[in-house]
């Protein structure tokens, strides 16, 4: 099943093309779109995006006080990229972010087990909806971590606004985290022991992904905390290694604990086996197919798929898009 993006998403992404004196409806059209009443599949939202931030020079799509130029965040991407850790790629994103001056200031610290990610408004600066707060939130974490070559996880998430009637969709946005709203500022809590993590992505590559956005950042990521994930890292390992899923028992003896229990332990904390095993493969095809020249018969087997037909009908379901065409935008 294709991914679908709530319509809330589009509606408040067009409320930036009105405040900076736009036409939602002809901003549309130019993407080959009819309404933004119903939910989107993956590719229209990312269409929309790209034709909101282009034709407005805005990354950020008029949501918050000024205009986030074209390029500003592959400049960030390329800026972070050049850290030893991931600790310090936050650092370094939270500085440059900061200098910036926009809507927000922007906070890193360590608290207890956790590392805090915090944005605060700065009065009287322009916040148009919740959008400009979650598309910050998501980018941030999910960029951070992919450097890191790591799924993230984040250990809580708050806001500082009402709950949205879209609320639901948060604990998949966030990595099944806990969810709080109406705080004094929006930010994550992210396990404190990831942050010794070596980055592991090139400057080039950093910047091909901040190209790409929302093409990776809006996909859908199951929760990769705990047990799930040294489950999932067991599961890429073999898999970048031989090219084939590993059964629970195998998963099991590598954690030193039998079958029955990892199901139930992954059962406690919402995982399903299955479908942790289709992330872990989605997530090493995208990862080919954005850092590699290999073909796609190549990374269908490598992604533990016996013909590429196959792969192709299922990254079509992952993401919507054919795997030549998720590698040829460039966003």
């Amino acid at each position: 099943m294709a991914v679908l993006i709530p319509a809330v998403f589009a509606v408040n992404l067009l409320q930036g093309v009105t405040r900076r004196g736009g036409d939602p409806a002809s901003m549309l059209r130019h993407a080959g779109l009819e309404s933004a009443t119903r939910p989107m599949s993956h590719p229209d939202f990312v269409k929309l995006v790209r034709t909101v931030t282009l034709t407005l020079d805005d990354e950020l799509g008029g949501l918050q006080e000024r205009p986030q130029r074209i390029g500003s965040t592959a400049i960030l991407a390329a800026h972070a990229s050049h850290a030893e850790t991931l600790g310090d790629a936050y650092r370094r994103t939270v500085q440059f972010m900061d200098v910036a001056d926009n809507s927000f200031r922007y906070r890193f610290r360590e608290e207890g087990e956790s590392v805090i990610f915090e944005m605060e408004r700065i009065p009287g600066r322009v916040v148009l909806n919740e959008l400009a707060v979650e598309m910050i939130m998501v980018l941030v974490n999910r960029m951070l971590s992919w450097l890191a070559g790591n799924k993230g996880a984040v250990n809580r998430a708050w806001f500082d606004y009402p709950s949205p009637a879209h609320a639901p969709i948060y604990r998949a946005m966030f990595m099944q985290a806990p969810i709080r709203f109406e705080q004094s500022s929006s930010g994550l809590a992210i396990p404190l022991s990831l942050m010794k993590l070596p980055l592991v992505r090139t400057e080039e590559q950093a910047m091909a992904y901040a190209r790409r956005t929302p093409l990776d950042a809006f996909l859908p990521m199951d929760g990769t905390t705990g047990l799930a994930l040294e489950a999932a890292l067991t599961i890429d390992t073999v898999l970048t290694r031989e090219g084939r899923l590993a059964d629970m028992d195998e998963v099991g003896r590598s954690l030193n604990m039998p079958s029955h229990r990892l199901r139930r332990s992954l059962k406690r904390e919402g995982v399903d086996y299955s479908d942790l095993r289709k992330q872990v493969r989605r997530d090493l095809a995208v990862r080919l197919l954005t850092t590699t020249d290999l073909s796609i018969e190549d990374i269908a087997a490598r992604s533990g798929f016996s013909e590429a037909s196959s792969f192709i009908r299922a990254f079509r379901g992952w993401t919507g898009l054919t795997p030549r065409a998720y590698r040829a935008s460039d966003l």
